[in-house]
């Protein structure tokens, strides 16, 4: 994930190819003896020719895809994902200067989304990427809960114990949003509407009657 240097949109690519034709992360596969974090790094080199040092990426979290589909032949064989999601924050110059394009072969564009937008939006976006979008915000609101705490004690002044207060429950609140209730999702891209949705449920978005 490629966030902004405000730290309230993120960098999403539109690929065109299989699989995830659609809005998405900006990176790529990892090879044999890589670490997750030096695969990320290489990937963000090849799609942005952004060449940041490893101590810039950050992991938040990781997840299994399986998709129907791929790129390679035979295309319907589909393929499996094991993913790690990392941050790498811009700085204020190197947003001001603008992103390169990315390779036209495989992406229509890119595109600063605002976070919120991306988790209000659960049928325009990827399960996938919302739930990382979810977690990101969690690590931010540990991190800030940390930074409260960091030196205090129980003589500090009651502005402080407030101010732990609210970044406690501010971080609760995330967690919370970022947890999963599902052991699974399963959706399917509608490429005309530009949708996902849900295999348990009909095109209207009203869940399907099973026998």
């Amino acid at each position: 994930l490629i966030v902004s240097s405000d730290g309230n949109k993120l960098l999403l690519g539109k690929r065109k190819v299989q699989p995830q034709p659609d809005w998405w992360f900006i990176g790529g596969r990892s090879r044999p003896g890589d670490t997750t974090i030096a695969a990320a790094k290489r990937n963000v080199k090849r799609e942005l020719g952004l060449d940041f040092p490893e101590s810039r990426f950050e992991v938040v979290t990781n997840y299994s895809m399986v998709w129907s589909y791929r790129q390679q032949e035979p295309t319907i064989n589909g393929t499996a994902d094991l993913s790690t999601i990392h941050t790498v924050y811009l700085t204020k110059e190197e947003e001001a200067a603008g992103v390169p394009e990315l390779d036209t072969n495989e992406y229509h564009e890119s595109k600063w989304w605002v976070m919120d937008d991306i988790i209000s939006q659960t049928d325009r976006f990827h399960p996938c990427l919302i739930a990382a979008t979810k977690a990101l915000k969690a690590k931010v609101a540990l991190e800030m809960l940390e930074k409260a705490t960091e030196g205090a004690n129980c003589e500090d002044s009651s502005a402080a114990h407030r101010d732990i207060v609210e970044k406690a429950l501010n971080f609760v609140r995330a967690m919370k949003e970022a947890k999963s209730t599902e052991a699974s999702v399963k959706v399917v891209f509608d490429e005309k509407t530009e949708k996902y949705i849900r295999q348990d449920q009909d095109s209207d978005g009203s869940e399907e009657k099973k026998c």
